[in-house]
């Protein structure tokens, strides 16, 4: 299907088509006015006394939340959670699901955008097969230190903009937050080499890396690593430091290589249709608290990162920091990877790199970190 711009819409075989357009029907129009009217009059000559605010309607927004609400990042989305309540004088309730109802990191971006549900968190790489602009992020050593990520991923920001409103677009998932999840590494059994090996991939980004540098590449879902490290269907996989705690990774797993070559974000989405239905000042302090979420977050980032690196070398697996040479071989088999995404990207590509660009320019962004493990990144 086309829209109006010409832009196709979205591939209705991997989720919901939004909904487009209201038709005129005016009957109902004066049916409405009637019923609003009626009170009106009724409550003018004192018949019809207000209710009270203790009986006001609640809107209750159910949030899918893929990750364990103990976790760091699942704390921070619960203290959300719990601050739009307050704030919102108990209007707006956001009832995180709990593990036994929630969906899964695959299946949050399909279970927002129809509507299933209207709230959901999900890693930022499950929205890029449905828009390829948010899979800037994954393309391999182009957002490789944190305080570049913090800045592109700043509410107004430039590139945020672009990417949030390519997913609304696409997905009718409107994005609220975009918090740091940890880092891309790869766990596996024994040495850290992928050639000629079985890896198993998050999404098809990463199955794209894996293939491009001489692995051979398994679509797993997160919560299906474990499983498959078991059974012995792949022999390492590209995840996030944080699901070796997770998904228990190291009880299968030995070695972390710390590749870090894409950082891991946390997109909290709400469904556009129950956004629209919220009033403007609840929708204000639904952004103000999350944008004060993100920031929280990072600013807590680099210590609930190394308590995730600490937590696996306590369980004995070997943490292998890739040297110079290592990641240069990383760099010029991925290479081609960047040159398909910038095609792949459409209209919107050439604005974000032009963004991207700039952003390398400001005084933030301009100088890699002080820190040994950036050379030749």
């Amino acid at each position: 299907m086309l829209h109006q711009d010409g832009r196709g819409g979205p591939n209705v075989s991997s989720m919901a088509v939004r909904a487009t357009g209201r038709p005129a029907v005016h009957w109902r129009r004066e049916k409405e006015a009637a019923a609003v009217a009626v009170p009106m009059f009724l409550l003018l000559c004192g018949w019809l006394a207000p209710a009270p605010a203790a009986l006001a309607q609640t809107t209750t927004l159910r949030m899918s939340v893929p990750i364990s609400t103990d976790s760091p990042i699942g704390q921070s989305i619960r203290d959300f959670a719990r601050q739009v309540g307050v704030r919102t004088g108990g209007a707006v309730r956001i009832e995180v699901q709990d593990k036994d109802r929630r969906y899964e990191e695959h299946e949050v971006v399909a279970a927002v955008a129809s509507g299933t549900i209207e709230m959901g968190a999900t890693t930022l790489n499950q929205f890029a097969y449905d828009v390829p602009l948010a899979g800037a992020f994954l393309q391999p050593f182009l957002f490789n230190f944190d305080v570049l990520v913090e800045a592109a991923t700043e509410r107004g920001s430039e590139i945020r903009t672009l990417v949030e409103e390519e997913i609304l677009y696409w997905t009718n998932a409107r994005v609220l937050s975009l918090q740091p999840f940890g880092s891309s590494v790869i766990v596996s059994k024994s040495a850290a080499i992928i050639a000629s090996q079985a890896v198993g991939a998050p999404d098809d980004q990463t199955r794209e890396l894996i293939k491009a540098c001489g692995g051979t590449p398994h679509l797993v879902p997160p919560p299906e690593v474990l499983g498959e490290l078991k059974k012995g269907t792949i022999k390492a996989a590209v995840t996030d430091v944080v699901n070796i705690r997770e998904h228990g990774l190291w009880q299968v797993a030995d070695t972390i290589t710390d590749l870090r070559h894409a950082p891991s974000l946390l997109a909290v989405v709400v469904n556009e249709k129950a956004w629209q239905g919220l009033a403007p000042a609840y929708r204000e302090v639904l952004i103000e608290l999350a944008q004060e979420a993100q920031s929280d977050h990072w600013a807590r980032f680099t210590g609930i990162r190394a308590e995730a690196y600490a937590f696996a070398r306590q369980k004995g697996m070997n943490v292998v920091e890739p040297g110079p040479e290592d990641v240069a071989g990383w760099r010029a088999c991925s290479a081609p990877l960047l040159e398909a995404y910038m095609e792949r990207a459409g209209e919107a590509g050439p604005k974000l790199f032009a963004a991207y660009g700039r952003l390398r320019k400001a005084p933030c962004c301009r100088q890699l970190p002080v820190d040994g493990r950036f050379t030749l990144r």
